[in-house]
């Protein structure tokens, strides 16, 4: 199973656009309710405006509407978002700043430092400070009036700035840390891949000197039995011998053969269902033309196509290779059993066990005999995060061997795959 990234950096991942409209009300409201309540502009800031500070009050809804409107936008164009604002608070100012629109640049002070960097944000509070405490000053020439005004000002973006900077910093370090973490699983996941290398080719090396020994056994037998008279019973139980450590040999092949298989060089069992096989209706047309009784329930083509295209193609293959091996080992009879239930797959494949006199001559047709191993079935359905079983089971009182496969239509990719029994037919 390849290691993948499973989780994303919140500075990039920007909250849905109904968050933003609703903090775009929340301060609309917040912002009239302030007004309905009488609560004035500032004292400190001069009006610029030729009407008294309470033939203003009303007229702050503008300022308010238009910087609760801009924070619909906030975390898509931060930057542009706390531009805009400061320039309505700007204009706010001249009718002596409102406490209302005051808190909506905060919150835009809070996002520009959550979502940017931070630096232009930084000289620019910087600036802002220094023109609005100079311009009370230029009109009022009071200096601690200037000192009042500064000081709402700078506490608000002080206070928007560590928090926005905090929040960022803190969504950082868990990208930092997620980063060595899936730096660290990839390297366990080298590990386990050296780690299977090593057991293969010790295992392949241990068949490889039990399969030599049987052959040396053979050949000591054959070699003996050629230099002795001829004798009918001896001969039989040389035969016997013979017989017998060749069964072994070829059982000993085919186990390695399934070591070999199912492990691949990227010991990714995926790569069984990377072969494009041929499709679902063609492979039922050709066993059918060859000679395969076989009869279908469900809608196998349909649900097989809301599956991922890469269990997609690997339910084709396990179904190819099941009634492949059916038509070649059966009695010339299969059935298949495609269905989904609520968020699963299941494809079941039987055919009847065939009778131990039986002797067909089958030829498999071009391009369906695969060669996959249960082995290599099983852990491809297990990384997809399905259920692979095989094995005999009683229809009836008749044996008959089925293969049953259950996948997720939407992989999870977890590991609770269970494989049972063993094909005695590969």
């Amino acid at each position: 199973m390849t290691v993948q990234a499973s989780t994303s950096s919140g500075l990039t991942g920007h909250k849905p656009i109904g968050r933003d409209i609703f903090s775009g009300l929340i301060f609309l409201v917040l912002g009239l309710v302030l007004l309905a309540f009488g609560v004035h502009a500032f004292e400190q800031y001069p009006v610029l405006w030729p009407f008294t500070a309470d033939q203003l009050h009303w007229w702050h809804t503008v300022p308010l509407a238009i910087t609760c409107l801009a924070t619909c936008y906030q975390t898509r164009y931060p930057l542009a978002v706390y531009w805009v604002i400061t320039g309505v608070l700007i204009i706010d100012m001249t009718m002596g700043m409102h406490l209302a629109v005051l808190l909506v640049w905060g919150n835009a002070v809070y996002n520009t430092a959550r979502y940017t960097p931070g630096r232009i944000l930084r000289w620019s509070l910087a600036v802002i400070g220094l023109v609005i405490f100079v311009w009370i000053i230029a009109l009022t020439g009071d200096l601690a009036r200037g000192v009042g005004g500064i000081f709402q000002v700078v506490v608000v973006a002080l206070i928007s700035l560590w928090w926005g900077s905090e929040v960022r910093g803190g969504y950082e370090r868990a990208e930092v840390e997620r980063l060595k973490s899936l730096a660290a699983r990839r390297r366990e996941e080298l590990e386990r891949q050296e780690l299977l290398r090593r057991q293969r080719a010790d295992f392949a090396a241990q068949l490889h000197d039990t399969i030599s020994s049987h052959l040396s056994t053979i050949a000591l037998y054959t070699t003996g039995a050629l230099d002795m008279p001829r004798e009918a019973e001896k001969d039989r139980k040389v035969l016997s011998e013979i017989r017998h450590a060749a069964l072994a040999a070829l059982t000993d092949m085919r186990e390695l053969i399934d070591v070999l298989r199912t492990f691949t060089t990227t010991d990714d069992p995926t790569q069984l269902a990377s072969n494009d096989p041929v499709s679902f209706d063609e492979l039922l047309a050709r066993l059918r033309s060859a000679g395969l009784e076989l009869s279908v329930t469900g809608e196998p083509v349909d649900s097989i196509n809301r599956l991922e295209p890469t269990s997609a193609r690997l339910v084709t293959q396990v179904v190819q290779e099941a009634l492949t091996n059916a038509y070649k080992h059966g009695d010339g009879t299969a059935s298949l059993d495609v269905a989904v239930d609520q968020d699963v797959m299941i494809c079941s494949i039987k055919n009847p066990m065939p009778s131990t006199d039986s002797d067909r001559d089958t030829q498999i047709p071009a391009g369906l005999s695969g060669g996959i191993g249960l082995g290599s079935m099983a852990a491809a359905v297990d990384d997809l995060g399905g259920c692979f079983t095989a094995g005999v089971h009683s229809d009836n009182g008749n044996r008959c061997w089925k293969i049953s496969v259950e996948l997720p239509i939407t992989p999870s990719h977890q590991d609770y795959a269970r494989t049972v029994g063993t094909n005695p037919k590969e």
